[in-house]
């Protein structure tokens, strides 16, 4: 799972709440010279409209056309209604001077750059609108504000002193920003429309508010400190600043939210039900589970695919087993194989050795590997992330990983670094900062499905590699553990389209074979009702590309080659679906 790229909750602005003329021509050169200068103007005013987005992708901004001095530190735009509003007619002009574009006379490498502010723009846009005011949950459990910041500041990348006061002044904005996301949260609970998993808000920031001063995420701000060689005098000074902002801020920010999370329980305005029972709830999340699955597929589009996965993931499963019946004594008693693996580089160091004969030289694979900050990794259950590199940076990738969640010769290890690591993130970013030269399409585009769908591909696909291990039984892994996302994603449309009870869930699973204690269902029904389509990037994402791939082998025989696969698959960069299919089209063509 890769960082979020904003910390700003008027993302649903995202590129489009920008402003920048454009006018249309007929003549072809023209024509492209301005789309060009359109979206360069889109990418500046994208990094100055946000510091932490500046700060995470450009280290030297001014490089880029970037000006520092026009970038408000702090943790960007108040989400209130009314910059809602603002944002949505700002979003709207810009929408109208890029339809003036001529697209068929662009370039076909600008005709992909202008699929993509399309796609994501028409999907932002109608997110905008009015009637769905108060239906984004700024504390998802998963995904919430609340869950953000501590990693933020953790990782919080140290370049110079200057970084060290601007860090200073956003750890002193935390609760301020925090105190218009609460505001904004009490309003929608007023509304009804408040579906947060209070139980779990609260047990998070209850385990922050724990440490107090003694906090880890403190400590790692200390230690990025350090690194910059500060003289002593001026290193302690900073430090005390940031105790001072960290104790006045940050924690009573945290104790804020869990104070507001048991208010509210006491309240009982909180739903226990999915976006169905809204009264625009079923479009709201129709939109939303576009966005999450970077297409135009409808909801019985998706369900009907999850559908045909599952039967084949389960057939697949089947014929796996019937000759190999201790497969599923292995699997049921969770007696999975183990890898000879002794630590985290030496699984990515022997993944990269792997490689060249499946996938595309890439000259930039350089990394460094540091736990989760301790907090995050004892209250999180993240296994490891990879964090967006600057687009401008020194090319050394950073993979975080925890070590509480498993031994590193566990079979998820391997998994979980192949997913964030090699062939998976690591390799995908540094593929496309190399091949990739358009910073929009970098940094501006936000296609997950695309990205953790190709993240789960790789984890899969690295099982290959592991040559001392049944592969029947690593087949039998993957096509179970895809078989059950495939049902977790239709429950996810059954909560928030069909508007199905906690009984209807439980149903559900009973259905087809998968028994759930009550307990059970009540957590896995409780975490998809407060976080709607967060399987959706991986899942949906990884069977689009399974189906990309099935399709090239079927045209192409003997004549496809999993390298040229998946350069043609990595080429896209962050693209729809849409723009991905383009360029597997072009591969199969080539190789016919």
């Amino acid at each position: 799972m890769k960082i979020i790229k904003r910390l700003s909750l008027l993302a649903l602005s995202g590129i489009m709440a920008l402003s920048l003329g454009a006018c249309s021509s007929k003549d072809p050169q023209e024509e492209q010279k301005k789309f060009d200068h359109f979206i360069e103007k889109q990418f500046i005013q994208q990094m100055e409209s946000d510091y932490t987005t500046m700060h995470v992708y450009l280290k030297q901004p001014q490089k880029h056309g970037v000006d520092p001095t026009n970038v408000k530190v702090n943790l960007g735009e108040r989400p209130t209604i009314e910059n809602q509003h603002k944002a949505a007619e700002k979003a709207k002009k810009v929408w109208d001077e890029f339809k003036e574009f001529k697209r068929d006379i662009l370039s076909d490498e600008q005709k992909q750059t202008y699929d993509c502010f399309e796609y994501q723009g028409n999907i932002e846009l109608q997110l905008m609108d009015k009637k769905f005011d108060y239906y984004q949950q700024m504390f998802a459990s998963i995904s919430g504000i609340h869950y953000q910041m501590p990693t933020l500041f953790s990782d919080w990348d140290l370049r110079n002193e200057q970084d060290v006061k601007d860090l200073i002044l956003l750890v002193k904005d935390v609760k301020p920003y925090v105190d218009c996301v609460i505001q904004y949260t009490k309003e929608q609970a007023d509304k009804g429309l408040l579906m947060t998993n209070l139980d779990d808000v609260k047990k998070y920031c209850d385990g922050i508010l724990k440490k107090g001063e003694n906090s880890a995420i403190l400590t790692s701000m200390y230690q990025n400190i350090d690194t910059l060689k500060l003289s002593k005098t001026k290193a302690e000074s900073y430090k005390k600043q940031l105790k001072q902002a960290f104790t006045t801020s940050f924690l009573p920010a945290y104790q804020d939210i869990s104070d507001l999370m048991k208010d509210l329980k006491k309240s009982g305005k909180n739903n226990d039900i999915g976006l169905a029972k809204f009264e625009n709830g079923k479009a709201y999340y129709a939109l939303l589970l576009q966005k999450s699955i970077g297409s135009n597929k409808s909801v019985d589009d998706i369900k009907k695919m999850m559908n045909t996965s599952f039967n084949t993931h389960l057939q697949n499963l089947q014929g796996i087993v019937i000759n190999n019946l201790d497969i599923v004594k292995k699997i049921t008693e969770n007696k999975l194989p183990v890898t000879s693996f002794k630590s985290y580089d030496e699984i990515l160091s022997y993944i990269k050795t792997q490689i060249p004969n499946d996938f595309p030289s890439v000259k930039e694979l350089k990394y460094n590997i540091k736990a989760i900050n301790d907090e995050i990794a004892s209250s999180s259950g993240v296994a490891a992330y990879f964090n967006i590199p600057p687009l401008d940076g020194d090319g050394t990738k950073q993979l975080r990983v925890n070590p509480k969640t498993g031994a590193i010769n566990k079979i998820q290890t391997y998994s979980t670094v192949a997913h964030e690591g090699f062939p998976g993130h690591m390799f995908q970013y540094s593929f496309m900062y190399e091949n990739q030269q358009n910073l929009f399409r970098n940094a501006c585009i936000d296609s997950s499905a695309y990205v953790e769908g190709y993240a789960v591909y790789a984890q899969y696909y690295a099982y290959n590699y592991l040559k001392d291990i049944d592969q029947n039984l690593l087949l039998a892994l993957k096509e179970n553990e895809l078989a059950s996302y495939n049902m977790i994603i239709l429950a996810d449309i059954g909560i928030h389209y069909e508007g199905w009870s906690l009984k209807d869930f439980k149903d559900h699973f009973n259905a087809i074979g998968f028994q759930l204690s009550d307990h059970d269902a009540m957590v896995q029904y409780s975490q998809l009702q407060a976080n709607p389509c967060a399987f959706e990037p991986y899942y949906v994402g990884y069977e689009e590309i399974a189906s990309l791939k099935e399709k090239a082998v079927k045209k192409l025989g003997d004549a496809f080659d999993d390298k040229a696969f998946h350069t043609a698959l990595l080429k896209s960069g962050v693209a729809p679906f849409n723009v991905v299919e383009e360029n597997i089209n072009a591969y199969i063509e080539k190789g016919k």
